[in-house]
């Protein structure tokens, strides 16, 4: 008797799990098939694409039992209107519920046609590489998220520089295109919140914009020379950064006494001055790191949109656009709001779907025989991080925003 009372016990909790199952899981119709297309530009990270959407096929920490991932892959080519016509007829009409796009090996206008030819339809693009500020414009690129920060995010690292080293005087060089825009906005933004603690105020004491493709900076530079602020934020191409330093070097404006602070495209200048601060996102070139990060995401995704929403067929031709593909929609926001620790680190989206939490090294031009490798280290407390000198000090740097950083010192000859 005691041990049918155990047995019937266990059995009411059995049926009690399945009967709440039943009761939590709604009765939707979904599909359990789903196609996830790729745009890459060389073998490796189609082979990894595809083997890493395999094995996740096998996770059910990701996939649901009885629910399929496959992948259809086509080329990425250099020429944009090649590559939306192949996203029509290679991804769209293979009916792709997400597209994972890199870059292409020349050019740089390819994912942007992807993202337009699927964002139409509201298919959600979730790039790799591209790291442009026009990509979060999302009334022109809808549907596209990325595991890479755009380029504009950091000045929020710049803000921080600037705080440690107590410079509050500054002049704002930056290129007249998209991104050297998004960058000034930023700044700005980001440094106007400082107010609030009124010991801390960051002045722009002048911007100087300039066409890119630079033969002289000369001009622009006597204007620097006679203003007050010595502490310089530029962002500029590897090509105009040449000019800009040969030139200010021809003025003796690059040595004791001048403070250059350079995105990551000035950084790679072959002339950048001893003592230049710069940026590299970590993990930046690591192609297959993004490719299962971002597959990770997806999948992550879908299985918890499954849960709650109906999820409907996608279109299956550019000649349709009768519609609104609202799973589309859908599957954009529940890709948004995913964090996971990943191989490029803790990945997470803001309102744009861009990268936050990003990793950066923060590289120093020194002329020395040796490279000292991560002596500062950020922590991340709650909402703020603190940053560490190693060595023999020690200070502390509080933000709102979300990135990571390492101080590297990169030797020049």
């Amino acid at each position: 008797m005691k041990y049918e009372s155990i047995a019937l016990f266990i059995s009411l909790i059995i049926l009690n799990d399945e009967i709440y199952n039943i009761i939590a899981s709604p009765q939707l119709n979904n599909p359990t098939l789903f196609m996830i297309g790729g745009v890459f530009s060389n073998n490796k990270s189609k082979k990894y694409f595809e083997q890493t959407l395999n094995e996740l096929n096998f996770n059910l920490n990701y996939v649901n039992k009885g629910v399929t991932y496959k992948h259809t892959i086509i080329e990425m080519d250099s020429n944009p209107i090649k590559t939306a016509l192949s996203v029509c007829k290679s991804l769209i009409e293979r009916q792709v519920y997400a597209v994972v796009v890199s870059h292409p090996l020349t050019g740089d206008l390819s994912p942007a046609a992807v993202s337009y030819t699927s964002g139409f339809y509201h298919i959600p693009v979730i790039g790799i590489s591209s790291r442009d500020s026009a990509f979060s414009d999302k009334n022109i690129h809808v549907s596209f998220l990325r595991t890479v920060p755009p380029y504009s995010h950091q000045t929020d690292v710049w803000v921080e520089l600037l705080k440690h080293f107590n410079y509050m005087k500054v002049i704002f060089i930056h290129s007249s295109d998209t991104d050297g825009r998004a960058l000034l906005g930023r700044f700005q933004t980001t440094s106007q919140n400082l107010e609030d603690d009124v010991e801390i105020k960051v002045q722009v004491e002048s911007v100087i914009e300039f066409e890119p493709g630079l033969d002289s900076f000369t001009q622009q530079l006597i204007e620097m020379k006679n203003a007050q602020a010595r502490v310089y934020l530029l962002y500029a191409s590897k090509m105009d950064a040449n000019v800009i330093f040969q030139d200010a070097a021809v003025m003796n404006m690059t040595g004791a006494g001048y403070v250059w602070i350079v995105t990551e495209q000035a950084l790679d200048a072959s002339n950048a001055p001893e003592g230049l601060l710069g940026l590299k996102l970590i993990n930046a070139e690591n192609e297959t790191a993004h490719i299962k990060d971002s597959l990770i995401v997806l999948t992550s995704a879908l299985q918890e949109m499954n849960k709650s929403k109906s999820i409907t067929e996608p279109p299956k031709n550019c000649a349709d656009s009768g519609s609104i593909w609202e799973t589309g929609k859908n599957l954009f926001e529940f890709i948004r709001k995913q964090v996971l620790s990943g191989s490029t680190g803790k990945v997470a989206f803001d309102d744009n779907g861009d990268r936050i939490f990003a990793e950066y090294d923060i590289i120093n031009i020194q002329e020395i025989v040796i490279s000292v490798n991560v002596l500062f280290l950020v922590q991340m407390i709650s909402d703020y991080h603190q940053l560490h000198i190693q060595q023999t000090s020690h200070i502390s740097l509080y933000n709102q925003t979300n990135f990571y950083l390492n101080l590297l010192i990169t030797c020049i000859s």
